[in-house]
This record gives structure tokens, sequence and C-alpha cells, in this order.
């Protein structure tokens, strides 16, 4: 794959296809069942600073020198034994000193013996991870292009709605928002 670099913008394009928004697959490298489950998926926004330059007349605006990048979103099915809810809810409970810190070292334990990352990872390595969505050619399983979304954590798990009142049974879903710190694009 290629990155960003390699793309040449001035070069007139060849094709006047578009892309599908339901063609896509969605990974989380530290919980690799819930992409069976994922429903929908929100790339992070992007914004660009803007630097001020005053003069007499007016503010002149040029481009700053950092980016911004905001949360994204996951909506999923709720697996039948319930466990990729508790993964997430068990990830922030990790990270988030609900009761004594025992919990939180129970957590980082149990990341540490599952390899999920290395042996000598920091605090903040084992509270983060990467996503990947791979955006994929409509009928085939070819990807076009990857956003690899880098230093992800769940921020907040939607509520879940039971309804008794139903009269067919309604399969759950819930949203998981994430923070990250970037992301880079890769064509194939």
């Amino acid at each position: 794959m290629e990155s960003e670099q390699d793309y040449d913008p001035s070069l007139s394009q060849q094709t006047t296809n578009t892309l599908y928004g339901n063609h896509y697959r969605f990974s989380l490298e530290r919980l690799p069942d819930l992409s069976f489950f994922a429903q929908g998926v929100s790339s992070p926004s992007v914004s660009g600073s803007i630097a001020l330059q005053p003069n007499p007349f007016s503010v002149i605006h040029h481009p700053g020198t950092q980016l911004s990048y905001g949360q994204f979103t996951v909506t999923y099915l709720i697996d039948a034994h319930f466990k990729n809810y508790f993964s997430l809810y068990y990830w922030m409970k990790g990270y988030g000193f609900p009761h004594n810190y025992a919990e939180v070292e129970r957590f980082r334990a149990q990341q540490l013996r599952n390899n999920i990352i290395s042996p000598r990872a920091s605090v903040a390595d084992l509270e983060k991870t990467r996503a990947t969505i791979s955006i994929l050619t409509p009928d085939t399983s070819s990807i076009v292009a990857e956003i690899r979304i880098e230093e992800v954590f769940p921020t907040e798990l939607s509520s879940l709605t039971f309804a008794a009142t139903d009269s067919e049974a309604v399969v759950l879903t819930t949203t998981a928002t994430f923070s990250c710190s970037s992301f880079d694009v890769f064509l194939t």
C-alpha cells in the first residue's frame, strides 16, 4: 500500500466510479472479534489549525502547524453471550480507576498475559490500540484504501434498551465512541 505521500493530486483521475459506504471492514487490534459484529463506523474528523496575522485592516488567515483529530464511533451488534459489550466495558473500567487501584492492576496484568502488546509496554500502551477501516471495492474483498487510526481507546459506550413490549425479537446494538491521536490513509 502506498501512503498519502505517494499520491499526486495534480494528476488527472482516470476513473469516475464512486465508492459505496457499505463496502468496508473494521478491525480493532485489541478486540478482533468485534469486527464481525460491526454494523457501522465513522472515521475521525481532522481539523487544521489557523495562524492569524493581524494587520491594520483585517486579520489574515494562514495555514497553521497542527492537526486535531476527532473521535469516531462504531455501531455494532451485541453477541449472544454479551462478550463484545463486556470487553469494551472492561477496557474502559480498566483504565478508568473505578473503585480501587487493585482493579486497575488486574486489568493491566491481564493485558500483558494476553500478549496484546510488547512486554515492555508503558501504562499508556496497555490502554490504547490501533483501529483500521479497510475500504473495499464493490462485490469483492480487495482493498482500495486503509485508514489506520492510532492510539485508540474507548471513551463512551452507549446505553442498552431492553423492552419486553417488542412483538419480535430485536437484536441489541450499541455504539462505542473512541478517541485517537491521529490517522493515516494508505492507497493500494
